[in-house]
């Protein structure tokens, strides 16, 4: 795996993570994780738990909407957000924020920004730790997950999850293929897009040159187009762009989705370690 920190996309938030990770790869005490019971909350700490569990640093996991009371600790802030990571040591106290980046720059060479979620910076935090983390390797697809959840795609282009997601595919931790070409994928959360024409698409993918697979595509995804609904930036992922894990065969906006319905049927506290304990042992939901 590429090392996250060394990333462009990561130099404003290099140095406070760099040293809390230091910091807390080296603790004897127990380690506070702390985050509000929410789906981005747990997608953060799930990381983070996985780098602390597989290299025996002491911590416990909390899912509470307040301020820690006690040291050493990471706090996930909430998406709101926006002052990015802070470091306070001596005990150790971390706290991490969404951050506005440069992702990509244009052919004019103008910046192209987006939002370094907590889930990203955590995912670097956790591999600052303990880079050998194999339940960590298993989630790495999850680096992206906190962008897909931000409105950031609902509006416009996101350059800091295009790429994070290029980076996954190029290291090897991620396929990306257009929906046709996923194994029995779940479309109960997109409405729009119809079944059997997907499925009669699938059928004969393989047969169809580069011209016929990107008419089928745009005909398929014409109902979301004409209504407006996802955003065009979001459709190009859900449609084009597909994200897949090693050995996985439903999608991560698949699994994103199938995730969050456990708010509607748990306590939101449960159905937040539901997900992280189904991160830890299967890297999926």
């Amino acid at each position: 795996m590429h090392a996250l920190l060394e990333e462009e996309v990561f130099s404003t938030v290099r140095s406070t993570l760099s040293s809390a990770a230091e910091a807390l790869a080296t603790s004897s005490e127990t380690i506070l994780l702390l985050a509000a019971p929410s789906l981005n909350g747990a997608l953060a700490i799930a990381p983070i738990e996985a780098a602390l569990l597989d290299s025996g640093i002491p911590y416990r996991r909390r899912f509470r909407i307040e301020d820690p009371n006690t040291a050493p600790h990471v706090h996930i802030l909430g998406p709101g957000e926006t002052s990015g990571p802070t470091l306070d040591t001596d005990p150790t106290r971390l706290s991490i924020a969404t951050v506005v980046v440069e992702g990509l720059r244009g052919h004019q060479g103008d910046a192209r920004k987006g939002p370094l979620t907590p889930v990203v910076q955590a995912h670097a935090l956790a591999q600052s730790i303990f880079p050998e983390s194999n339940r960590l390797r298993r989630m790495r697809p999850w680096l992206v997950s906190g962008n897909w959840l931000n409105s950031a795609l609902e509006t416009t282009y996101d350059p800091v999850y295009t790429t994070l997601r290029d980076l996954l595919s190029s290291e090897g931790s991620i396929r990306v293929v257009p929906i046709p070409e996923v194994d029995g994928p779940s479309i109960d959360h997109l409405p729009w897009l119809d079944k059997n024409a997907l499925e009669a698409v699938s059928g004969k993918w393989d047969r169809m040159d580069q011209e016929g697979k990107a008419r089928a595509l745009s005909n398929l995804a014409k109902p979301a187009l004409t209504s407006g609904t996802p955003s065009s930036a979001r459709l190009e992922e859900l449609m084009w762009h597909c994200i897949l894990g090693i050995e996985w065969s439903a999608d991560l906006a698949t699994q994103i989705q199938q995730a969050s319905l456990f708010w509607e049927i748990e306590p939101a506290h449960l159905a937040a370690c539901i997900v992280v304990d189904s991160l830890l042992r299967d890297g999926q939901c």
